[in-house]
């Protein structure tokens, strides 16, 4: 019944359900893909869910995503959707540091399939922009799930983080192209004039601005074209496609330098 970027999806969700009841909403931030897709309208699903998080210690914070991930319960709420069973990660082998925790899963399911899954969270700092607000009715009701508050970076800093991305990333990604590309019909450039701009420097634009037209089409097709909504692969699915995400991306990018004129 679901396709398994749905059931990854519903992995996620139910897990930060399940996070929402055990810290506290002022202690972490849903950040990235995951971000855009719950409340800013993506239709790119989301292998892994990237949060910041503060104030709650390395072994505190492992044992809590432990305890969720073996619970009983979690995993008869899972079950429901086809995933029979929930593979929580080795921990002598997890990446667990004062900078990052890395949690891998594998969420098995009735049709035989042996599906990854990454939750990472980040302490590198948290950024301005956190709010709590209710993940997207859309998407909750596709699922038949219940409303649920979770808090996220709003759009200016999710704006801020995917051009940072674009122009700092070792190897430059052709889906913080594409979310920029989301983001960029949603987002007043003038939101970014004043005392509380956010905007990343002239220098972290113009390499932004530069490092988008790099990415070749058949990268797009490769990494970001299968994790769309089945609706909407045709439509991406060419090189006149790519290039007018990327055109939209540039002035977009453009319009965001003019304010540093």
């Amino acid at each position: 019944m679901w396709t398994n970027l749905q059931l990854r999806e519903i992995f996620h969700l139910t897990f930060l359900r399940w996070l929402g009841h055990k810290v506290k909403a002022n202690s972490y931030a849903l950040k990235g893909g995951g971000n855009l897709r719950f409340f800013f309208k993506s239709f790119r699903y989301s292998e892994d869910i990237d949060l910041d998080i503060r104030g709650i210690a390395v072994g505190t914070l492992r044992d809590l995503v432990m305890q969720i991930l073996l619970a009983r319960s979690f995993y008869d709420n899972l079950k429901l959707f086809g995933i029979t069973r929930v593979i929580p990660p080795d921990l002598r082998k997890a990446k667990q540091t004062e900078t990052t925790q890395r949690f891998k899963v594998h969420l098995m399911t009735s049709a035989g399939h042996d599906l990854l899954t990454r939750i990472e969270f980040s302490r590198r700092g948290m950024e301005k922009g956190v709010v709590t607000e209710p993940v997207s009715d859309t998407i909750l009701r596709s699922y038949k799930l219940p409303p649920m508050l979770i808090p996220h970076y709003d759009i200016q800093s999710a704006v801020v983080q995917k051009v940072v991305a674009i122009a700092s990333r070792s190897v430059i990604q052709a889906r913080d192209v594409f979310d920029l590309y989301i983001l960029s019909s949603q987002y007043e450039v003038a939101m970014s004039v004043g005392e509380e701009c956010q905007l990343p420097g002239k220098n972290k634009l113009d390499k932004a601005y530069d490092n988008l037209f790099q990415i070749t089409f058949e990268q797009f097709r490769d990494t970001v074209v299968p994790y769309l909504e089945p609706e909407e692969q045709t439509g991406y699915d060419a090189p006149s496609s790519w290039d007018q995400v990327r055109l939209k991306v540039a002035n977009f990018v453009d319009e965001l330098r003019k304010q540093h004129e």
